[in-house]
């Protein structure tokens, strides 16, 4: 909106009423500004000063002028030749109107119609204020609106469009290719230099593909170190795999400035050429074969029979949680948690299962359905508000499982705070599970939003810590509460040495930091003994007792 003031359209061929409208409204001040009117004396000098003018707030605009429906054609070209909805648009009526008052309004998208007398009339003070205010109203909500749009469908670290741009830009009819971007060893980088280093990486790489590509593709930032380019059709198309080479040895020879220090990077890169359907999946899984033969590499998705398999599948179980969401067949399930030393149950972690034709089914089964089909929140939701529940009737403490999906929902802190009040419970009693190498070492976002948990009382964990690329120097940026070593070093620990190693490093380490140790996967009495004398403070496994849906 205008800064200076407020400006209002008079069209009218009658100069008297030009007049009167400045005599009553020019200079005038509403809502801490003065009244421009500008003047217009048939429909196309009116065009020319909406054309100048992009912030006119109201425009009174005579029934008939150059033509008896002049008016009429001037309310249809702003609303639907420049789609301007937030101009209030008030007909005034002549004496030789064509249409009657009550089919001008049915027909045409204007806010009022009157008659000539009440301008001349006091009452048309009242009516510009009311018509400012509803103004000025309609863009805040625009601009508050577009931000909120715009904070969605873009990525916080690069600027660039993130990917719920690109399932909007996929929105079309027609094939498409895609290429996906991940940056090798980028988790390295982001933990050996820290995390300002790692964003400043991310926004070099996005500056290079806009750079060189923008011409042939339109380049989003996924998440994480994860970037994609949806090629545009041209003569020089890039989805050719040759150009696609071009890209992969392009990256390889480039010497990136960081922060003034020059670096190489490499990308293992996923292609999509002229397919049909959910073609980011498609690109996705191209991504994780390439991966598969180490740095640098790319790979074509093809019609390979383990790909459809897995396509099939994810498209099997996309329909089936929805079912179930819809059912009441998402069901919740509680293992305990057992105190090391005491042998209490403290507390259980609520696991989500899906029951169909009378079949339990663990989230080894639909769990990368649902996060393909964007029902993963839903999940969480529901096996939020049971932990509540159960908190609410037996005052236990629960964990709860969250992914990055989750954390970076922009309903995730409203829903949380709603489910919390109509339980009424005490925050402390949740604990959210997070998986250490999808979430945290990703993205500040999810940072920010852990903290502000921890802020609001919740205790937060970090699950399957040793799995992957994991990173000590996270506990140093967040307040963990309770680390849970991954199963895969538990289950054999007996006899592999390897296992024993990392364990035992990961609990010192945790220790050292005054942070509670969980071991899960425990599965035998040989398991439970080992651990317990290494120090754990906590166990978890079918050895205590395996997920049940009522707690023990």
């Amino acid at each position: 909106m205008s800064t200076d003031f407020w400006e209002i359209l008079l069209v009218d061929n009658d100069l008297s009423m030009h007049t009167i409208i400045k005599k009553n409204l020019d200079g005038v001040k509403l809502f801490e500004k003065k009244i421009k009117v500008l003047h217009a004396h048939n429909a196309q000098e009116a065009k020319q000063l909406i054309k100048e003018n992009q912030d006119i707030a109201l425009a009174f605009v005579d029934i008939a002028m150059e033509t008896p429906e002049a008016g009429l054609d001037l309310v249809n070209y702003i609303r639907y030749d420049l789609h301007n909805q937030d101009m209030r648009v008030v007909i005034l009526d002549s004496d030789d109107a064509p249409v009657p008052a009550s089919t001008v309004i049915e027909r045409y998208d204007i806010n009022d119609y009157k008659n000539k007398t009440n301008i001349e009339s006091q009452q048309i003070f009242l009516y510009v204020r009311t018509a400012l205010k509803q103004y000025q109203q309609f863009k805040e909500l625009r601009a508050n609106r577009d931000e909120i749009y715009k904070k969605m469908t873009t990525n916080e670290v690069t600027g660039l469009p993130n990917r719920m741009k690109l399932s909007e830009n996929l929105g079309t009819i027609g094939k498409k290719s895609l290429i996906l971007l991940n940056i090798d060893d980028f988790s390295v980088l982001n933990n050996h230099n820290g995390f300002e280093f790692g964003n400043a990486v991310l926004r070099a790489f996005g500056r290079f593909l806009q750079r060189r590509y923008a011409k042939y593709a339109q380049v989003f930032h996924m998440e994480a170190d994860i970037f994609a380019m949806l090629c545009v059709q041209t003569d020089d198309l890039l989805s050719v795999e040759q150009n696609i080479v071009k890209i992969k040895d392009e990256i390889f020879k480039h010497l990136f400035s960081v922060n003034h220090t020059k670096i190489h990077l490499t990308a293992s890169i996923g292609i999509v050429l002229d397919e049909y359907g959910d073609i980011v999946q498609k690109a996705e899984f191209a991504l994780k074969e390439a991966r598969l033969y180490g740095k640098n590499n790319l790979q074509t998705y093809s019609d390979d029979l383990n790909i459809l398999r897995t396509i099939h599948t994810n498209s099997l179980w996309t329909e089936r949680i929805r079912n179930a969401l819809e059912q009441d067949q998402v069901l919740a399930y509680f293992q305990p948690i057992k105190n090391a030393k005491t042998g209490k149950i403290e507390k259980y972690e609520t696991l989500v299962r899906i029951k169909f034709e009378e079949k339990i089914y663990s989230p080894f089964h639909f769990l990368e359905a649902a996060r393909y089909s964007g029902q993963l929140f839903e999940i969480f939701k529901r096996m939020f508000e049971e932990a509540c529940k159960k908190v609410s009737t037996t005052g236990l403490n629960f964990t709860v499982n969250v992914s990055d999906y989750d954390l970076k929902h922009p309903r995730f802190m409203l829903y949380i705070t709603k489910i919390v009040k109509r339980y009424r419970i005490d925050t402390h009693r949740i604990t959210f599970e997070v998986l250490e190498n999808n979430s945290i070492s990703k993205e500040n976002e999810i940072q920010t939003t852990l903290n502000k948990l921890h802020e609001l009382g919740y205790k937060l964990a970090i699950d399957d810590f040793g799995a992957e690329c994991s990173n000590f120097g996270q506990l140093n940026n967040l307040h963990i509460d309770f680390i849970k070593i991954d199963g895969a070093f538990i289950k054999n620990i007996v006899e592999d040495k390897d296992s024993q190693i990392i364990a035992q490093t990961i609990l010192d380490f945790a220790h050292q930091k005054n942070i509670p140790v969980i071991a899960e996967f425990v599965c035998s009495e040989e398991v439970c003994d080992y651990v317990k004398k290494m120090g754990v403070d906590y166990l978890q496994g079918y050895k205590i007792s395996e997920p049940q849906a009522t707690l023990l």
